[in-house]
């Protein structure tokens, strides 16, 4: 099966400005960062797509990934509605990096964490 809920590891190594779509000019932290997603089909392409540095920058995630180095993903089986649940347990455990970040389509305060390399 090749569907569920994923998060991206995305290491920056240096603190920068990244324009995000709508999201405008933010600040990113040197550091590691917790993508919470999902794909319901063709996920093991999504991942695929989050370490690529060449595309068309679609999603919010895509505008960091061209930046950060994946350094790997954890996968869960489960539908969409557990991405939602897996921001919330990351949001227990990091900082909130964006809010709004990757989740324009649910209620949740962001998707994306952050942590001083080092720190986790």
């Amino acid at each position: 099966m090749d569907s569920g809920v994923y998060i991206a590891i995305f290491r920056l190594d240096k603190t920068c400005y990244i324009k995000v779509g709508s999201l405008g000019r933010l600040a990113f932290q040197k550091g590691l960062y917790f993508y919470a997603g999902s794909a319901q089909k063709n996920l093991s392409a999504r991942l695929a797509r989050h370490a690529r540095q060449d595309k068309v920058l679609r999603w919010h995630i895509d505008y960091l990934s061209v930046q950060a180095e994946l350094l790997g993903a954890i996968v869960i089986q489960g539908g969409r509605e557990r991405e939602c649940e897996l921001a919330g347990e990351l949001g227990r455990m990091y900082e909130l990096a964006v809010p709004g970040f990757g989740s324009s389509d649910c209620c949740c305060q962001g998707h994306l964490f952050y942590a001083q390399e080092g720190s986790w």
